[in-house]
């Protein structure tokens, strides 16, 4: 996929306008897919903003007599002139008000349905081994769930663990994150974290059967990087 079919795939993902089969095809590859994900991100924070409804505009008092004269019969047309005394359906005072109090309604619906929640703060993190070679993601929202995706299986030797840390720059200690399939998804809440800031520290280290003896990583760093701010 080339970069410009990734840009309007993510569009009409985001718009609504992808079929159901690219639908599927763009949920399946957002964990693997960064440039798609990032196309996506970046589609939902600036068109998400137009779908919040303008402001009301007040029609000219002119307006209704304009179109109650248009719509007189031709015969009636001098009766139309004369002075009569109007009924209430025929207030102008009434159905601006009407037109008003409408606008307004949809407005406030419009603002509930349509305009979109803040945006929770994202973070991401690609975990590379010391060859520099991509092995895993993480993707956080800060007030949602964390992430952790393998970009392909990591082989776990029999009678050992792959365990998930986490260390922000002003922890003085790593904190465990439990350990984690090498080969699938895991998902977990992002309040597990004990803090979530810019350069917070994630590795993945090959531990005993269940889980480091310490507390502490004692064995060796598989995959190692830092969270950025999207």
């Amino acid at each position: 996929m080339t970069d410009d079919d990734r840009t309007v795939l993510a569009a009409e993902y985001v718009l609504g306008l992808a079929s159901t089969a690219e639908r599927a095809q763009v949920e399946r590859d957002l964990g693997r897919d960064f440039e798609l994900r990032r196309a996506v991100y970046f589609w939902q924070d600036r068109l998400f903003a137009m779908t919040r409804l303008p402001d009301p505009d007040e029609p000219s008092p002119a307006l209704w007599p304009r179109i109650e004269k248009s719509l007189a019969p031709a015969g009636e047309a001098s009766r139309a002139d004369a002075p009569r005394r109007a009924g209430w359906w025929e207030s102008l005072a009434l159905w601006r008000t009407v037109s008003v109090v409408a606008a307004a309604a949809v407005l406030v619906l419009g603002v509930r349905f349509l305009a979109p929640a803040p945006a929770p703060e994202r973070y991401l993190a690609v975990l590379q081994n010391d060859q520099k070679t991509a092995g895993w993601v993480v993707e956080i929202e800060a007030r949602g769930r964390l992430r952790l995706v393998p970009l392909a299986a990591t082989p776990v030797p029999p009678q050992r663990a792959l365990q998930f840390w986490t260390k922000a720059p002003s922890a003085t200690v790593p904190t465990s994150l439990g350990l984690v399939p090498g080969d699938r998804v895991t998902e977990l809440p992002a309040a597990r974290l004990p803090a979530l800031e810019p350069e917070t520290l994630f590795e993945l280290t090959l531990e005993p059967e269940g889980g480091s003896p310490t507390g502490r990583p004692t064995g060796p760093i598989l995959f190692v990087g830092r969270a950025v701010a999207l």
